[in-house]
Order: structure tokens, then C-alpha cells, then sequence
């Protein structure tokens, strides 16, 4: 993994006051990184959003099947989705009411054209990062 300086240090503060976070997609497995970086967060005190297509529950949150049903606003989109889908997904999150401020990808997930359309429009975006031990060593740095 990068050094973590490479997150400007306003994004990292902007991120430490952060207090939900969508996951897209949650994997059900316990032993999956989207799994247990959802479980990181909720133990926290972070509202958690699952979007999963089939699951009704996952971490005792109820799963939206689409990004555009969160009901509420959040703090952090986190995607899970492989690079190859990430335009996709970019178009299904503009499409939506809502918009989060921060949308970061996890560990091998990167395109540039998503990044470079999403810093266009005024989103902080973190791509191909660990955001859960990112933050473990912010908090206990």
C-alpha cells in the first residue's frame, strides 16, 4: 500500500469527522474485505449502508438493492466494484438524488476516466486504497 501522505491532509480531516458510509457492493461473507470494513466502521458508531441486489440484512443494517434507495445523505461512498464496472457505477451514483462528497475505491479498483469525471465535478475521490486501515492508523496513529 502507498504511504498515507498521499491523502492531502484536508481530505483526511474532512474524512475523520465522517459518520456514515455506503458500501457498494457488501459482500455477505464475514471473511470479505467489504464485509469486514463495514463491520470497522459500524463498531465505530458510523451508519452503515449495504447495497446488495439479493440480501435483505447484512451486519443487522438493511440492504438497499441500489444506490439511488439510501434514504438518507452519507459521508462516504465506498466502492467494491471491479475497475472494469466502475463507469458504470459512476453513471448509476449521478443518476441518483443524492451525490456523496467523497467517493473512494477500494485496493485494485482504479479507471481514470471515472477519477477524472468525478473530480470534474467537484468529488473528492480516492482511488485504489484501503480506506478501513487507512483509517485504523489515522485514529490510532
Amino acid at each position: 500500500m502507498d504511504d498515507i501522505c498521499e491523502i492531502p491532509d484536508e481530505l483526511r480531516a474532512r474524512i475523520l469527522k465522517c459518520n456514515s458510509i455506503a458500501i457498494w457492493p457488501i459482500d455477505e461473507n464475514p471473511l470479505s474485505d467489504s464485509y469486514q470494513t463495514a463491520r470497522y466502521f459500524q463498531d465505530r458508531g458510523w451508519k452503515v449502508y449495504p447495497v446488495h441486489e439479493r440480501c435483505e440484512r447484512i451486519l443487522d443494517e438493511p440492504c438497499f438493492r441500489e444506490i439511488r434507495l439510501i434514504p438518507d445523505d452519507y459521508d462516504i461512498l465506498l466502492l467494491f466494484t471491479p475497475s472494469e464496472q466502475l463507469a458504470d457505477v459512476i453513471n448509476f451514483v449521478f443518476n441518483a438524488d443524492y451525490v456523496p462528497p467523497i467517493i473512494w475505491t477500494h485496493v485494485g479498483i482504479f479507471d481514470q476516466i471515472s477519477h477524472d469525471r468525478l473530480v470534474e465535478a467537484g468529488i473528492s475521490v480516492i482511488m485504489d486504497q484501503d480506506l478501513r486501515e487507512l483509517h485504523r492508523k489515522w485514529v490510532e496513529g
